[in-house]
């Protein structure tokens, strides 16, 4: 288990659970961040933040530090 803003790009993980405080906790959660979802960094910004993640079939870019705060578990 490890934060999803360290997964490698191209790498799929599945979400274990989210220690964002509200009202992160609950954005995260409407755009796909569930516990059991599958989510995978498709590219970074030039410096490296923000990402940008598939989760859902849907393309969710997201900085660093917010990332952090979702754990996940690499398949």
């Amino acid at each position: 288990m490890f934060p999803l803003s360290r997964l490698p790009l191209d790498t799929t993980a599945r979400v274990l659970r989210l220690s964002a405080a509200e009202p992160l906790r609950g954005r995260l959660m409407d755009l796909g961040f569930v516990p059991g979802n599958e989510v995978r960094p498709l590219f970074a910004a030039p410096l490296g933040d923000p990402r940008a993640y598939l989760v859902c079939d849907t393309v969710i870019a997201l900085r660093q530090r917010d990332a952090a705060t979702v754990a996940v578990e690499a398949e």
